[in-house]
């Protein structure tokens, strides 16, 4: 996957093997490195949810502010500021700021899922990495070929595939090194995330927030109008499922309004 190309990865989301809504990561290169933004409505599991999450990172793929919103029942608002100059990690949620020590490379959920498509373990190399609020052990599993069904066409694909822990998350990369699939367990079931489309961009085009789930036919006047390239489908039975990395999610931007602060030495 080329970072540099500006382009949205359009996701087909299942809970429980039911239509669960559609979601939009979309990849914006900058001077400074990259915007990565996650926009996602969900249906299941209940309540139905509205997501945005934005990873502003440096060009070693570093977050420096993260923000999450999550609208349902009521509205849920995460910011974490990275400062490695000041050795701090501040969080902002609800009233309260708090502040940790940034003594290690540190991850959003976003910059995470760009880190991870970046290893180059071997089969059972684990790689450990540091999440605001916690931590995360990557692991190589066996390549998977996988039957896919890319633009009407079935085709076999080479995918990588890499356990996250806690979590029981698993991610998959295709030889072009997309992010195509996503999984994780929620409760008794499988949430999943598979992608459908790659929409390339116009350098500086923004897309409009997502209103809700886009129909095949408005898919089909943007393919004529020569954006998006379909990468994958469904694939045929047996599936491997897919959805989002671990649920360590404590991390948001830096609010620049400073609330009342706590430090943790």
């Amino acid at each position: 996957m080329d970072w540099a190309i500006p382009q949205s990865l359009w996701y087909s989301l299942r809970y429980a093997g039911h239509p669960a809504g559609e979601q939009r990561l979309t990849v914006e290169p900058r001077r400074d490195g990259l915007r990565l933004t996650l926009e996602a409505n969900v249906e299941l599991p209940p309540p139905k949810t509205r997501q945005r999450w934005e990873s502003e990172v440096d060009p070693l793929g570093l977050p420096r502010r993260y923000r999450e919103r999550v609208e349902g029942n009521g509205a849920r608002v995460m910011e974490v500021d990275f400062s490695r100059e000041d050795g701090l990690v501040t969080v902002s949620q609800g009233k309260d700021d708090f502040a940790i020590p940034y003594l290690a490379e540190m991850y959003d959920p976003l910059s995470l899922i760009l880190a991870v498509g970046r290893l180059k373990l071997e089969v059972g190399e684990v790689e450990k990495f540091a999440l605001v609020g916690g931590r995360v052990y990557v692991e190589r599993l066996p390549d998977q070929t996988l039957e896919v069904d890319a633009a009407g066409e079935k085709t076999l694909r080479n995918m990588r595939v890499y356990r996250l822990r806690p979590g029981l998350s698993l991610l998959y990369f295709d030889e072009d090194g997309y992010p195509v699939r996503l999984t994780q367990k929620v409760g008794e079931h499988v949430f999943e995330a598979e992608l459908t489309q790659v929409q390339r961009l116009e350098a500086g085009q923004r897309l409009p927030p997502m209103q809700g789930r886009q129909e095949p036919a408005q898919r089909s006047n943007a393919q004529r109008n020569g954006h998006p390239r379909i990468v994958a489908g469904e694939p045929s039975k047996p599936r491997v499922v897919s959805g989002e990395p671990p649920k360590e999610r404590e991390g948001g931007s830096s609010s620049r309004r400073r609330r009342r602060r706590r430090r943790y030495s």
